[in-house]
């Protein structure tokens, strides 16, 4: 039985000095590049694992709930910002994240957000008042969906434009092979949906106003280079009402009123339980003024539980003009 145990200790400490990489026949081992991970960022990881997990105990402490489909309805609202769901692709790789990954992220803002705004009461009089205050914020102006050809000379662009007017033509194809622009050339030339005032190039805007869906317009110079453009959709101005909007003034309006995030924090760190065992890290318990005293182990209550670090991640560019 102990030759047993000693074998298994032996297997778990080799695990130590696997390999990450070798250079030039050296090797970079697992406790080499944890210790450096440790010793380059530890302390505020390790923070950062405590205060998530401390939010995590005051939402349910709290009793709020937070379902599947909040979370999901989030998502669906970061997506629709994206022109397509390939850009929206390309929002999570570029950041290295995972779809998954997002979802946690974004339920952990959502709990701090019910967390801040929890003890803000709110009645029908102040959201009038404050929706007569911010109307025009409702309001969606008249909105175009763009397809674009960006060209370094006006040559290219005739080029690109001579193309598009051939039979079966498809400016998505067209868009790859002549456009330079590095933010929709990948994407068809797609760009969001943007209220007419708020295209650029300026030297655009006259142009696209006055243009029909499906009309392609171009070549047009611009500082940028020349264009081709193609109407995709003209999406009619919306004028919001108290109740259309009510939903998004109630949220807004308590946002308003949320408890500062530095304030939420500072006040959830005081009322938690946390101690600082390792004591490389010692210096994070001046954070925690909290009760020290842990519950015994074998207790009903157990030590709080950390989880990994998520980063805020900043969502993809919101449709211009809402």
């Amino acid at each position: 039985m102990l030759f047993i145990f000693g074998c298994i200790l032996m297997v778990i400490s080799g695990c130590d000095e696997k390999p990450v990489a070798v250079v030039n026949g050296g090797r970079i081992t697992e406790k080499e590049f944890t210790g450096k991970l440790k010793d380059a960022a530890g302390q505020q990881v390790l923070q950062q694992m405590i205060d998530r997990q401390i939010i995590q105990d005051a939402f349910v402490k709290a009793g709020l709930k937070l379902s599947e489909e909040d979370i999901a309805g989030r998502i669906e609202e970061i997506q629709s910002r994206a022109p397509s769901p390939e850009v929206f692709q390309e929002y999570l790789t570029t950041r290295g994240i995972t779809l998954e990954k997002l979802r946690e992220d974004l339920e952990l803002q959502m709990k701090v957000e019910m967390l801040a705004t929890k003890d803000v009461q709110v009645t029908d009089e102040q959201l009038k008042k404050f929706y007569e205050q911010y109307k025009q914020r409702y309001d969606k102006p008249l909105r175009v969906k763009l397809r674009e050809i960006l060209t370094p000379g006006k040559q290219q662009a005739q080029q690109a434009l001579e193309a598009l007017n051939k039979e079966g033509a498809s400016f998505a194809a067209v868009a790859q092979q002549f456009s330079v622009s590095p933010a929709t050339r990948q994407y068809g030339g797609q760009r969001p949906a943007t209220p007419i005032d708020q295209i650029f190039p300026m030297e655009l805007r006259d142009v696209v106003s006055g243009a029909e869906e499906g009309e392609i317009l171009g070549p047009l110079e611009t500082q940028q280079g020349w264009y081709v453009l193609q109407v995709d959709e003209r999406l009619p101005a919306e004028q919001a009402t108290f109740e259309s909007a009510k939903e998004q003034v109630t949220k807004e309006f308590k946002g308003s009123k949320a408890v500062p995030l530095d304030k939420l924090l500072k006040q959830l760190r005081q009322e938690a339980v946390v101690k600082i065992v390792a004591p490389e890290f010692s210096e994070l318990a001046s954070n925690y003024t909290g009760p020290q005293e842990l519950p015994e182990f074998g207790e009903q209550q157990s030590p709080p539980v950390v989880t990994p670090e998520t980063k805020q991640p900043a969502p993809p560019p919101a449709e211009q003009g809402e």
